[in-house]
């Protein structure tokens, strides 16, 4: 089933659409991504499996 998050603002957006995801995963797991506009370029990571494996991607890069 599909989740979405979303956050524009000053505080660092990663860490609010992580938590966002987290809340939403009783609905099931199968994938999770996310995109950050950085530096005038929207980089996007997307990882299968839990929540939590985005977030270790996220906090390598």
């Amino acid at each position: 089933m599909c989740g979405i998050v979303a956050y524009t603002g000053k505080n660092a957006a990663s860490r609010i659409i992580l938590e966002g995801l987290k809340r939403l995963e009783y609905r099931g797991y199968d994938s999770a991504g996310l995109s950050i506009w950085n530096n005038n370029s929207l980089k996007p990571i997307k990882k299968t499996g839990r929540v939590d494996t985005l977030d270790r991607e996220v906090k390598r890069t």
